[in-house]
């Protein structure tokens, strides 16, 4: 019995690493996709040989009037690293169940400039998200780069999702050191094409392990890495994000009022911030 036991286990692993075998030569990473509105384009980070300047090209900076359709601009922008400020982590739910969210970051300069940067599955026309098929090699990396009013104006505007902003502990050099590391994984994918993987490489991985190789921080082998919707729990409890005795008290004080702020004004960052009772720039 165990001997046939045996047999059966092995003949299912051995089913398993062919499939995925199958899996690695069938679904090649690709640039050259009929893509989804939003991720036509990737963006692209140049640094200036003799200061600390850098550009940005595909920016995205898209006017959206509803989840599907936005006045399209892509643009090329300049920001000046030393700079930067701090970064904030940006969350967004977008099923009732809580687990299923986004993250995503922005980094804030000095004058009120944010840049967000959110990893995100490449999908081709009418092909729906499935944490299944992110497994199975179904969709490409994306990193979108664009404008607050873009990124989460679409999330907070048309698509109505329950969005928090949580400002982090990081120093100004801590948020540069950060984003330099995820300009290069920017440009790698903007070079090489990269699959999305539900589990290994999706928004949260890929925001942590930059996170670990700039600074002392080691995040724990949770559950919630997969279920990101619980992520900034762990982020509260490392310290990342602070602002409440307990985590409890804070996610309620983060949750932006969807209604609350014109994606349209000129100070749409700072009014942003102001409703949440958070000071821009401090």
């Amino acid at each position: 019995m165990r001997k046939k036991l045996g047999w059966g286990l092995g003949i299912l692993v051995l089913i398993a690493v062919g499939s995925y075998l199958l899996l690695l030569v069938l679904f090649q990473p690709s640039h050259n996709r009929n893509w989804e509105f939003g991720h036509e384009q990737l963006p692209l980070v140049t640094y200036a040989a003799t200061s600390s300047m850098i550009t940005i090209d595909n920016f995205r900076n898209f006017a959206w009037s509803s989840v599907s359709t936005a006045e399209v601009s892509y643009e090329t922008r300049t920001f000046d690293l030393d700079q930067m400020e701090g970064v904030d982590v940006l969350l967004s739910h977008f099923d009732e169940f809580e687990g299923l969210a986004h993250i995503f970051l922005s980094f804030g300069f000095s004058g009120g400039e944010q840049v967000a940067v959110s990893i995100e599955t490449r999908r081709e026309i009418d092909e729906p998200f499935s944490p299944l098929l992110g497994v199975l090699r179904r969709y490409e990396i994306i990193y979108v780069v664009g404008s607050e009013e873009d990124l989460v104006g679409v999330r907070t505007g048309p698509r109505d999702e329950r969005v928090y902003l949580y400002p982090t502990e990081a120093t100004p050099d801590q948020a540069r050191a950060l984003f330099t590391l995820l300009a290069t994984e920017i440009n790698d994918v903007q070079q090489q094409p990269r699959m999305y993987n539900t589990l290994t490489r999706n928004c949260t991985n890929e925001l942590t392990r930059p996170v670990e190789l700039m600074s002392d921080v080691d995040f724990p082998l949770t559950w919630k890495s997969v279920l990101p919707g619980y992520f900034d729990e762990v982020l509260f409890d490392l310290g990342i994000i602070t602002g409440a005795e307990t985590f409890a008290d804070l996610k309620p004080m983060r949750l932006i009022d969807n209604a609350a702020v014109d994606v349209e004004s000129d100070t749409y960052s700072a009014d942003l911030r102001t409703s949440l009772g958070l000071v821009p720039g401090v």
